[in-house]
């Protein structure tokens, strides 16, 4: 899809309605409070926020679209996968946004699409953090398919291993999101048979239990 409206018109709308469906979504899940009205479940909440989430990042990749190739097609595929809360649909009001893009190709302006999704997406909704990609922030922010897996069977640490258990195709192209999805989950369960997997798992419960109290 690609935005009729770009720029700094487009934030400001896309912000506007993103604030009128959260403050919709917070009067359901408050009502019961003060009115006879049936209780919003905990985890229904967070399912409709991460929907909601799913919904605004689309209308900011259309946005980013229109604004990379106002007048052309998007020759490339660019795949948005959700992580973290988002990608378990368990997402709460103040959270932040994961994600993962997959492309083909893994060029410049693909990149630049995806730098704009994620800068529109934080002016208007929720800050979009995509530090759990390959190599963290240091790392190219897109890559094929290809890269991805060739990373994950060499470079991978037991932690992202882990974190790909959240992961869930969100947006863009979906048939490519899905196929990352489907190479990539199988591996979650081969990280077993690592050296170093038992190690690092001790390790990050000692973590977890020094830092929570």
């Amino acid at each position: 899809y690609r935005a009729a409206v770009t720029g700094g018109a487009a934030v400001n709308v896309l912000r506007s309605v993103y604030r009128d469906h959260v403050a919709l979504l917070a009067a359901h899940d408050v009502a019961a409070t003060v009115e006879d009205e049936p209780v919003l479940p905990f985890p229904e909440v967070g399912r409709r926020l991460s929907d909601l989430a799913d919904a605004a990042l689309t209308a900011a990749l259309a946005v980013a679209v229109a604004t990379v190739y106002p007048n052309d097609p998007m020759p490339g595929r660019l795949g948005v996968v959700a992580m973290g809360k988002c990608g378990a649909r368990e997402l709460n009001y103040i959270s932040d946004v994961d994600v993962i893009f997959v492309s083909d190709p893994a060029d410049a302006k693909t990149a630049r699409v995806a730098g704009e999704m994620m800068r529109i997406g934080s002016m208007a909704f929720f800050e979009v953090d995509a530090a759990l990609r390959p190599e963290g922030k240091s790392g190219e922010l897109v890559r094929t398919l290809d890269s991805h897996a060739a990373y994950y069977k060499r470079w991978a640490k037991t932690w992202e291993f882990q974190a790909l258990l959240k992961a869930r195709p969100m947006t863009g192209d979906l048939a490519l999101a899905e196929e990352y999805h489907s190479t990539l989950y199988p591996m979650v369960w081969a990280a077993a048979e690592r050296d170093d997997f038992v190690h690092d798992v001790q390790a990050m419960r000692r973590r977890v239990e020094e830092n929570v109290p």
